[in-house]
């Protein structure tokens, strides 16, 4: 199947009513967010609440955030899709453990079953140490019940603007939810996203460096703003960024030109099919609420005595006062163009590593044409194991309003060795744990021979005690180690967010109720 083939990205499009909006965006004008760990003790309670969040409007679909990109030739006769929404001023996603599901009554279709990971879940044992997870120390929450503190059942992402919402929705503050209900709240800072008036909606995380660069564009999609901009200002290498719907949405056309795999579960009214069913048009999301300690990475890369050892871990530059335009950009030196930070590739200019060390998390997180013998067989195997990140910085007693960049007991925002940001609340969106999440977390960022390293993991996410970091030069290079733990995972698993159809199927009751357990 040819990457151009319209007929088939129409069928993409076709879903965007049904689609969840977290495909498409994380909107990240609206500033204020928290994630909302819910486990569910009455049913019906959940499904009275789920019904009361579908009717207050902050549920969306992907059509309502973004527009459907049009056809490379249109013909006659071909639909003209309207642009999206520009009102949006709360939203809410709602994603489901394996757990969960059971705990709504809903059991898998033996034909069509769950994959392992999601079955087993993110934070067992056995997902924890294929991934190379510490053992110590225990989770405070996960989709499991045997291997976290708190069960985590229903994984809530809600995000709103304080400009124009006064006060959050009520459904969904955790003091005031229904009996049958349990929730941990995780909020998040509006600090390390850059308010409106600032021209460009940059994120930061609490080391200091922008977040959320290098995101996969998903084709059939249409482009915004931001994305036009760097399209013109990338050229050609804007096509690396491009990535088949099914690697992030089930049921559509993914890297392989097949379609993604779709379980089902029994009672789904609908068709069912390897390809279609319940789980069409849905997506999962591995999340992990990730600790970052920034006092140590602070003092450890500044008394190391290695020039911009901050930098080179990192793969990116971090923004200085003397040179503010630089925040982002790869170490590379010669990729920095003006007004596009992300149009480069790793194998021609800096196949050694001299200038972006090979083990940096940048690289590791995102190889691009690095680990292959030529550039477009890279680019393409890379392409097979991308993520949608729709993470955000998590803290605790974030007070922060308004368009300042501090809040009460942390009057220096993101700045400082104590930020108000403690970590970030990862949320990846894939259609595959095994060939994605776990994969770019098992060979890439805790891979010991990544890049032909020895016995080295990813300089900010690695457990071993042991690990080192390896700064390439000529005509030595400088092994530096042992690394102290820059990152601590408090929580986390894997969750499955439907389609806006099977998730209004789920709020029902009918034949619900036939299926719990007796």
């Amino acid at each position: 199947m040819s990457h151009k083939d319209d007929k088939v990205l129409e069928t993409f499009r076709q879903g965007f009513d049904d689609i969840p909006a977290i495909v498409g965006t994380g909107l990240p004008q609206l500033r204020r967010a928290r994630y909302l760990l819910v486990h569910v003790d009455d049913a019906k309670a959940v499904r009275r609440w789920l019904r009361d969040l579908l009717a207050a409007d902050v549920v969306h679909s992907l059509a309502r955030v973004r527009a459907k990109g049009q056809p490379k030739k249109p013909r006659r006769g071909d639909p003209v899709h309207s642009k999206p929404a520009r009102d949006v001023t709360q939203m809410v996603t709602i994603a489901f453990s394996h757990a969960g599901l059971t705990a709504l009554g809903l059991a898998e279709d033996a034909r069509f079953p769950f994959p392992t990971p999601f079955r087993v879940g993110g934070a067992s044992a056995l997902r924890r140490q294929l991934l190379g997870d510490a053992e110590q120390p225990a989770w405070q929450w996960g989709d499991t019940a045997a291997d976290a503190a708190f069960e985590t059942h229903i994984f809530i992402a809600h995000y709103w603007s304080e400009q124009h919402v006064s006060e959050p929705l009520a459904l969904l503050d955790p003091a005031r939810l229904p009996a049958g209900l349990r929730a941990l709240n995780v909020s998040s800072c509006p600090s390390y996203i850059a308010p409106p008036h600032a021209g460009e909606p940059a994120a930061f995380e609490p080391f200091g460096f922008r977040d959320g660069i290098g995101q996969p564009v998903i084709e059939g999609m249409g482009l915004s703003t931001a994305e036009k901009k760097a399209r013109q200002a990338s050229g050609p290498l804007f096509d690396d960024r491009l990535i088949q719907p099914g690697e992030f949405v089930l049921g559509q056309v993914n890297e392989y030109g097949e379609r993604s795999y779709c379980p089902n579960v029994e009672g789904w009214p609908r068709d069912s099919s390897p390809v279609s069913g319940f789980a069409r048009n849905g997506t999962y999301l591995a999340v992990r609420q990730i600790e970052q300690h920034v006092a140590v990475f602070n003092r450890f890369t500044s008394q190391a005595g290695v020039p911009m050892l901050a930098d080179m871990m990192v793969g990116r530059r971090k923004p200085v006062a003397a040179s503010p335009q630089e925040a982002g950009y790869s170490v590379l030196g010669g990729a920095r163009p003006p007004s596009e930070i992300d149009a480069f590739r790793y194998l021609t200019p800096d196949a050694n590593g001299l200038e972006c060390p090979r083990g940096a998390h940048a690289r590791r997180a995102n190889p691009r044409d690095a680990l292959a013998l030529d550039v477009e067989a890279g680019i393409v195997g890379s392409k097979l194991h991308r993520l949608l990140r729709r993470g955000r910085v998590y803290s605790e007693g974030c007070t922060q309003g308004g368009d300042t960049d501090a809040c009460a007991g942390h009057p220096q925002g993101r700045e400082g060795e104590t930020p108000c940001g403690r970590g970030l609340m990862f949320v990846a969106l894939n259609t595959d744990f095994e060939r994605q999440f776990e994969f770019v977390q098992k060979s890439w960022l805790a891979g010991a021979r990544f890049g032909d390293l020895a016995d080295e993991q990813d300089p900010l996410l690695g457990t071993s005690p042991d690990r080192a970091f390896t700064v390439q030069g000529c005509p030595v290079g400088q092994r530096i180690g042992p690394l102290p733990r820059f990152t601590t995972v408090r929580g986390g698993g894997y969750f499955f967010a439907p389609s806006l159809k099977a998730l209004r199927w789920m709020a029902e009751e009918k034949e619900l109720a036939a299926l719990q357990p007796a």
